[in-house]
C-alpha cells in the first residue's frame, strides 16, 4: 500500500511511495489526532463499565494459567492448552501486571484494546490519510466491543489482535520508510500472532505475500534483495517461534508441547462438516454484524472500491489479500466461534480506511471536487452515524447487565452462576482449603485462587474421545484423593461436563462414591429453564426441589460422619 500526497510542483503518480512532510502538524492531522483522543476516552469510559463482569470458560483457563506460569510451573506438563507457549506469557505477562483479579484482567485489556486501537489509526494513516485513520480506529473500537464476538472478555483474540496490529503497524512504516528493521518488526510481531495462538499463522503468510507484492510492483524488480527481505522478515517470525521453543525445550516439555499444540487439535478441526460449518458461518455472522451493520457495509465498501483506478493495484491486493488471511483465522474447524471474529477486525478497519481513501480519491480525481472540503463532510456524516450506533446501544455500552449480557452470548452456560458460587468459597474457606470441579469451569479457579489438584483443570479432557481418556481419568482421580479438597462443585450441566459418547464412566461412578462417602451438601444453584438461577445455602436446603434441567451442587467435606448421604 503507498500514501500519496499532492506537491504543488509535481503531482506524484498512483504508484509512488508517500513524500513524507516534516515539520508541523496539518490541520488534518490535529483534527484527527484530536477525535482520536477523544474516541480513546470513550471507549474507556464504555470499557471501564465491564471491569467486573464474570468470565467464560476460557477467559478463566488462561487467567488461571497465567498464575501458574508466575509461579514457575512447567507449561505442557503441570498445565496445558491446545495452545502454543505464547499463549500461556502472554497471559503470564498481562496477571504480573495487572494482578489476578477479575477487575485486573478486564483493566489490564482495556489498556490492551486502546493502545491497539492507537496502532490502527497510525497504520491507516501512514498507509492513507489521517482521516482514514481515524475512520480505521473508530471501526476496530466499535466493532472490537460486539457482545456476539465477546468484546468484553479477555480472551486471547484481543491480544492477537494487538500482535495483528502491531505488525500491520511495522508494514504501513516498512511500506512508506523502506527501513529493513521495519521488515523485520513486522515479522517479531506476526510471530508473537502466530505463538498466541495457531491461526496467527495466517497473517505470518500476508506478511511474506506483502514482499512478493511489492517486488512484482517495483519497476526495478531486484530479485536478490527480494530474497533479503524475505529472510529478514522470516528471520523475525523464527525468532519469536525460537524464542518460545527454547523455552520450552529448557523446562523438559517440549514433546508434550508438540502432542498438546499439535496433535491433538487434528481431532478438533476435523469434526464439523463443511455443510454443518456454513450453517454455523451464517448463524455467527449475523449475530455479530446486527447491531454494527454500519461499519461492516463500510469496510466491505472497500472491495468495491477496489474497482476504482484512483487505487493503484499494489494497494488493491495489499487490501483484498488483509481481507481474505484475515478471514482464515477463524475458517479452521468450522466452528466460527463469536470470539474467533476477533482476529479479523484489524484486517476489517484498514479496509475501513481504504474505503475512504478511495472515495475521496476517486471524487477529486473524476469530480473536480474540492478534497478539503469533502473529507470533512464525510468524516461529519461517519460520526453522526456513529453517535446514531452508540444511542442505539447506548444501554449495553453504559448500562451492561452483566447477567443479560452473558445469557444472550453464552445461553444457559453457568458462567454468572461460577462467580457467585466462588464468592460463597471466598466467604467460607481458609487459604489453604482446597477445592475441585466435577466440570469444565476453571474461571472458579481463578476466582478462588485456589489451584486445581490436577492438571486436568479442564474437565472436559477427561471425558474426551481420545485414547488417552480412561488414563487421564484414573490419573485426575488420584490427584483428587491425595488433596482431600474441602469443597467438591459438580456441574450437572450438559455443556459444562461435555461428555463425548462411548467415553468411560469411571470418573463419574468414583465421584458418586468419593462424595457419598465423605461429603455433605451446602448449596444448590438451581437453573430454572437456563436462564433465572435460584441459590440455597445450607439450611434453607431443607425440604428444597431443584426445578432446572442444569444444577450445580456445592458439597463440603465431613468433619463427622453423617447420617444422610448425599449424591451427586
Amino acid at each position: 500500500m503507498a500514501k500519496t500526497q499532492t506537491n504543488t510542483a509535481q503531482k506524484p503518480s498512483r504508484t509512488e511511495k508517500p513524500v513524507e512532510t516534516k515539520g508541523f502538524l496539518t490541520m488534518e492531522s490535529k483534527i484527527s489526532l484530536g477525535l482520536l483522543l477523544l474516541l480513546l476516552f470513550i471507549i474507556y469510559i464504555i470499557r471501564s463499565k465491564f471491569l467486573l463482569i464474570p468470565f467464560e470458560r476460557d477467559e478463566g483457563i488462561y487467567g488461571y494459567i497465567g498464575n501458574l506460569i508466575l509461579e514457575g510451573k512447567t507449561p505442557y506438563k503441570d498445565f496445558y492448552e491446545q495452545k502454543f507457549p505464547g499463549l500461556f506469557y502472554f497471559y503470564g505477562f498481562m496477571v504480573g501486571l495487572f494482578g489476578d483479579t477479575v477487575k485486573g484482567m478486564h483493566t489490564g485489556f482495556i489498556y490492551l484494546n486502546l493502545i491497539t486501537i492507537v496502532l490502527i489509526y497510525f497504520t491507516s494513516e501512514k498507509l492513507f490519510s489521517p482521516v482514514a485513520g481515524i475512520i480505521s480506529a473508530a471501526t476496530f473500537a466499535f466493532v472490537s466491543l460486539t457482545p456476539n464476538l465477546s468484546g468484553f472478555t479477555i480472551q486471547s483474540e484481543h491480544g492477537v489482535a494487538f500482535f495483528i496490529s502491531l505488525g500491520l503497524f511495522f508494514y504501513a512504516l516498512y511500506s512508506t520508510k523502506n527501513k529493513w528493521y521495519y521488515n523485520l518488526l513486522m515479522g517479531v510481531a506476526f510471530g508473537f500472532a502466530f505463538m498466541t495462538k495457531t491461526s496467527g499463522v495466517f497473517l505470518v503468510l500476508w506478511g511474506g505475500l506483502t514482499l512478493i507484492l511489492g517486488f512484482l510492483f517495483n519497476k526495478n524488480r531486484n530479485f536478490k534483495a527480494l530474497v533479503i527481505d524475505v529472510l529478514i522478515y522470516s528471520g523475525g517470525v523464527f525468532l519469536v517461534i525460537g524464542f518460545f521453543f527454547t523455552i520450552i525445550l529448557a523446562k523438559g516439555s517440549f514433546n508434550e508441547m508438540i502432542y498438546w499444540a499439535y496433535e491433538t487439535p487434528k481431532n478438533y478441526v476435523g469434526k464439523i462438516p463443511f455443510e454443518e460449518g456454513v450453517k454455523y458461518f451464517g448463524y455467527t455472522r449475523d449475530a455479530i454484524v446486527e447491531n454494527h451493520k454500519f461499519f461492516w457495509v463500510h469496510a466491505m465498501l472497500g472491495i468495491g472500491v477496489c474497482l476504482l483506478k484512483s487505487v493503484n493495484f499494489k494497494m488493491k491486493l495489499a487490501a483484498l489479500t488483509l481481507l481474505f488471511f484475515s478471514f482464515c483465522t477463524i475458517v479452521p474447524g468450522y466452528y466460527f466461534y463469536g470470539h474467533y471474529w476477533i482476529q479479523t477486525i484489524p484486517g476489517l478497519a484498514i479496509v475501513s480506511g481504504l474505503t475512504y481513501y478511495g472515495i475521496i480519491t476517486f471524487l477529486r480525481d473524476n469530480m473536480k471536487l474540492k478534497q478539503q472540503n469533502l473529507k470533512y463532510v464525510y468524516l461529519a456524516v461517519f460520526s453522526i452515524l456513529i453517535i446514531k450506533h452508540v444511542s442505539a446501544l447506548k444501554s449495553y455500552y453504559f448500562h451492561p447487565n452483566y447477567e443479560r449480557i452473558l445469557r444472550s452470548v453464552y445461553g444457559s452456560n453457568p458462567f454468572p452462576e461460577s462467580m457467585e458460587i466462588a464468592n460463597y468459597i471466598n466467604a467460607n474457606s481458609k487459604p489453604e482449603d482446597q477445592i475441585v470441579l466435577i466440570g469444565s469451569e476453571p474461571q472458579i479457579y481463578f476466582y478462588t485462587k485456589k489451584k486445581s489438584p490436577s492438571r486436568h483443570a479442564y474437565f472436559a479432557a477427561i471425558v474426551s474421545d481420545v485414547p488417552q481418556h480412561k488414563e487421564w481419568q484414573r490419573e485426575f482421580v488420584s490427584d483428587v484423593e491425595k488433596v482431600k479438597p474441602r469443597y467438591v462443585i459438580f456441574f450437572n450441566h450438559s455443556i459444562s461436563l461435555f461428555v463425548q459418547p462411548n467415553t468411560d464412566n469411571y470418573v463419574f461412578q468414583w465421584a458418586n462414591k468419593y462424595i457419598t462417602e465423605g461429603y455433605h451438601i451446602v448449596g444448590v444453584a438451581d437453573m430454572v429453564d437456563g436462564m433465572q438461577t435460584n441459590y440455597v445455602w445450607k439450611e434453607a436446603l431443607a425440604g428444597f426441589q431443584p426445578k432446572g434441567q442444569n444444577i450445580i451442587y456445592i458439597y463440603e467435606r465431613n468433619t463427622q460422619p453423617v447420617t444422610t448421604p448425599a449424591k451427586p
